[in-house]
């Protein structure tokens, strides 16, 4: 039985096909006998590095803990710094672990911010192997980590994340990044939730709250992002003045506080900036008010509404026309709506043409093209353009 079926086996974790890929893919890179599946080219040496890129929703704390639990029964000493920038993130790993009886060793829950991790130095004064597992990693590349990097020094670093990119020009460097399923594929197996997109003519406070306040009981339990404080409390006042209950949540607000209620039901309303785009996992949201944007942050926005509530059939994702990085850029929704006349404009796409296109394509890609001669002729003396 291959090391991770053991670790799954004694865990009470079901994982799903593309989650048992990922793990496995991961512990064959540290130990170094990973062979691609495809070329059948294995590595050189084991890698020091590795990245989980899968979206937000896809489970990417249950594939960490399930990866370093099977590295930890090839090396039982093995030390775990799990390092995240928000704390409650790391209550919530700690629970992850425990819930689904995984059970972590030697493990010790790190802020990014953390200054001195005593645990972790100590490790690395007695010459333990630490393995450093980042949470949301597209915060790598941030000073608070090269501090962390520097004190600990990681034998191995294991990033997960949603998004790796970065909007700086600062770069993140892992040797192998593993990807598998896409948001709109993990959506089309039923791992994610269906959405229905919609469109409205701008993002500012005041047409916000005049499309939720006219039909709340479309929207539903609601997620608003606002590119500053100023404009959260902006919409704050219109909520009022409609008498729409709401939270606005900040750094120095009571955020577990706010989410119970929200997550109750008590109120339907949550407006922030950016505090709730890594770590808020409320699968009964509705919908996903995302502001103008790039692809990034766009994705952290939206994909809070991506995980499924056996009660919701689908999601909702309401952007503005104006934004950089509409949604369906990187899934299509089932439905899609544009405001237009003082009304919801469904635009849908004929299932019949669709078919139709879906079958050429299928077609087109199992037909077997033959390179002209005269290209192969020319094939060395000159630089092919395609």
């Amino acid at each position: 039985m291959h090391r991770v079926d053991t670790v799954i086996e004694k865990s009470k974790v079901q994982p799903r096909p593309y989650q048992r890929r990922i793990i496995t893919k991961v512990t064959q890179m540290f130990r170094g006998d990973y062979v691609d599946e495809h070329t059948g080219v294995g590595l050189d040496s084991p890698l020091s590095s590795v990245m989980i890129e899968s979206p937000t929703g896809s489970g990417k704390t249950v594939m960490a803990l399930l990866a370093a639990k099977t590295l930890q029964q090839d090396n039982p000493d093995l030390v775990i710094g799990w390092v995240c920038m928000r704390r409650n993130l790391l209550v919530q790993a700690a629970a992850e672990d425990v819930k689904h009886g995984i059970n972590l060793d030697n493990v010790h829950w790190v802020s990014m911010f953390d200054k001195s991790p005593d645990g972790l130095i100590q490790a690395r004064k007695d010459g333990k192997q630490i393995l450093m597992i980042v949470d949301e990693a597209q915060h790598d590349a941030a000073s608070s980590m090269s501090h962390l990097h520097n004190v600990i020094e990681p034998d191995l670093i294991l990033g997960m994340t949603a998004t790796p990119f970065r909007t700086d020009k600062m770069k993140l460097c892992f040797q192998k990044i593993i990807k598998d399923c896409g948001i709109h594929q993990l959506i089309q197996d039923g791992w994610l939730a269906p959405f229905h997109h919609y469109s409205i003519p701008q993002w500012d406070a005041a047409t916000v709250a005049d499309h939720y306040g006219s039909d709340p009981e479309r929207w539903g339990k609601s997620i608003f992002f606002f590119v500053n404080l100023e404009q959260c409390y902006q919409l704050g006042r219109e909520f009022e003045m409609r008498g729409i209950d709401h939270e606005i949540v900040t750094g120095s607000s009571n955020r577990d506080e706010q989410l119970k209620r929200f997550e109750s039901g008590e109120i339907k309303c949550l407006i922030n900036c950016m505090v709730l785009t890594e770590g808020f996992d409320c699968p009964s949201l509705e919908t996903a008010w995302v502001r103008d944007s790039g692809k990034g942050p766009t994705m952290q926005m939206a994909g809070r509404a991506f995980r499924q509530h056996p009660d919701l059939q689908y999601k909702q994702i309401v952007q503005s026309k104006n934004t950089r990085w509409p949604i369906i850029k990187t899934a299509m929704p089932s439905e899609q709506y544009v405001w237009s006349r003082n009304q919801w404009m469904a635009l849908k796409v004929n299932p019949h043409l669709n078919s139709i296109n879906t079958t050429s394509r299928r077609l087109i890609a199992r037909t077997m093209v033959e390179i002209p001669k005269y290209v192969l002729s020319r094939k060395g003396k000159a630089k092919l353009r395609f």
